[in-house]
Parts: structure tokens; sequence; C-alpha cells
């Protein structure tokens, strides 16, 4: 199928505040923390209807999907750290969404193209990759840092084999992550993610491995190397046009075309984007500034990626409406 036509944002995420934690929370620490209290405050949630914090953030995205010039977002599940692999450790998990809430708001748009979340730690990994691909989800994120998951280690090559027998596509972040504690930086480097690669399925490198101007670290580099080692590699912008990550969207533009032309959009929806360091693209007051979707999109658009930056996703998961 032709989806040349079509746009996409590939990377967007619901929050759940924690009024059913059967469907998601954050932790108490992460509530409390400045990003979250920023994020509300920045992405104009708090002033959305709505009695609780989780029906803001529902509301405003339901709302924003109303107005958006996108054809299609794909929503984000986000799963926890366990416990021998079983249950829940509900102390050192801060951010959490169900792939059961994720697949059931998909129900409700015809927008919203799920993505699930399995830690491949869990002991029944394969079990769950089966089971969300059963309920048609051909995506899959595994937060690297959050989830405390070194990508790298022998004992998840049949995870990743699986999903590629299947036809999941595997997105890992990568890049430092600053929205909630971590279990290690050092997972999140793209090097590695040779062993997932090896395995012959799709890999999406969130992010790209990008970082801000103040970690210690930069792995964009390594994101770049490993774009050349592997033409399974793929990339999205996500985040990349915040105002911490300055140079992120104008470095990544000047690559060449055998890299930028499997780069893949993304926002990382509600995280706000930044006018200020891409007012060259969208000036400081465009029309589309209040839908933190549209905005995204149009700065990015001004970097002239691929000629699918808007679809190839699509591609990815042979995506039929």
């Amino acid at each position: 199928m032709n989806h040349s036509h079509l746009t996409v944002d590939a990377h967007t995420h619901i929050f759940c505040w924690g009024e059913n934690p059967a469907e998601g929370f954050l932790s108490r620490p992460t509530q409390k923390s400045l990003i979250s209290k920023l994020l509300l405050r920045l992405s104009g949630i708090k002033k959305e209807r709505g009695e609780t914090i989780s029906e803001k953030i529902y509301h405003r995205l339901f709302k924003d999907l109303e107005s958006t010039e996108l054809d299609y977002i794909v929503l984000f599940a986000q799963d926890a750290i366990y416990k021998n692999g079983l249950d829940i450790d509900y102390h050192r998990t801060h951010f959490y969404v169900s792939n059961n809430y994720v697949l059931e708001l998909a129900t409700r748009s015809d927008k919203i193209i799920p993505c699930a979340s399995i830690n491949p730690m869990r002991s029944d990994s394969i079990r769950e990759l089966e089971r969300v691909r059963a309920a048609g989800c051909k995506l899959v994120k595994i937060h690297t840092a959050i989830q405390g998951v070194s990508p790298d280690l022998p004992e998840f090559e049949a995870f990743y084999r699986r999903a590629a027998e299947i036809g999941i596509t595997l997105i890992f972040h990568t890049g430092y992550e600053h929205s909630c504690k971590v279990v290690s930086q050092k997972y999140t480097d793209p090097r590695r993610l040779a062993r997932a690669l090896d395995q012959g399925g799709n890999i999406i490198a969130a992010h790209c491995g990008t970082c801000t101007f103040w970690d210690k670290e930069d792995y964009y580099p390594h994101f770049i190397e490993m774009m050349h080692r592997y033409d399974n590699l793929y990339g999205d912008t996500a985040v990349m046009a915040g105002l911490v990550r300055l140079n992120a969207c104008s470095k990544l533009a000047k690559e060449p075309e055998f890299i930028t032309n499997r780069i893949i959009h993304g926002s990382d929806y509600p995280l706000p984007s930044s006018r200020i360091p891409h007012r060259k693209q969208v000036g400081l007051f465009p029309r589309y500034r209040k839908n933190l979707l549209d905005l995204d999109l149009n700065i990015k658009r001004g970097y002239r990626y691929g000629p699918r930056y808007e679809n190839l996703i699509l591609d990815l998961i042979q995506f039929e409406p």
C-alpha cells in the first residue's frame, strides 16, 4: 500500500497519574519532580477539563487528535520493572502505562496506532509479545534506562528473534533519560543494540542517541556509527526539538541521505517542543502552536529529512487502515 500521502507521529505518550494503577501510574517522586510540574504547566494540561490529572491528560490528547493535521499517532505503553521476572516492583517502577490501556485507547480513535511495551526481563516476555501481536500490535517499546534493560544481554536473543519472526518492530530508548529516575544511563548507548539488530528484525533507536549539553556522554556519534553498520536500524526524532537539545535537529539533517532516509518523525508528545531554537522553521507565533503535535511536526518539516520521514513507520509495520 502506498502511504506517501499520510503523516504520522511515531512517538507519543499517554501518562497516568495513578488513580487507577491497573491502567498506569507515576511514582510519588516522579509526580513531585520539577520536570512533571513543568510538563503539566507548559503543555497546558492543567487547564484541561477533568476531575483528575489522568482525565486532564486524556482529554488533552483527544482534543489535540481532533484538531491535528496528522493522520495517525503511535501511542506508547510503558512497562515496569519486575521482581524475579514476575511481579511489578512498585518501589523501583516510576513510570508505567499498561499495554491493555493503550490497546483500549486505540479502539476509541482511528488515529491511534498502539505501541505495546515489554520489559524482556519478564518471565512471560515472549508470551506477552505474542499476545499483543495477536491483538494487532506491530510495535513494541523497550525503555532501556527506566526499565533497567541492558539490550546487549544474550538472554534476550530469543525475545528479539521472536519479534522479528512475527513482524514486530522493536523501539529502544537511546540517549540519556531525564524525565524520571533511571537504572543506568549506560543502557541507552546505541552500540548496545547490536544483538537485537543481529536477529534480523527492524529496530528503531528512539531519539537517535541524542543527549543534552550537560550529560557526561554524547551517544549521537554511536547512533551514526550503528546506522553505518546496520541497514535494519532506524532513528526517530522524538524530543529532539526541545530546548535542551539545541542543535540536534540541524545536526541530523546534515547527515548523508542513506541515514536521513531512515529517520522517522516522532515528537515525544506531550513533552513540548521549543520554538526559540527553531524560529527560522516556524517563527515565534505559528498559528498551530497550541497543538503540540502540529508544532513539533512543522518544526521538523523545516529540516527536510528523507522523503518518507513523515510516514516511513507505516511501511515498517505494513500498515493497513
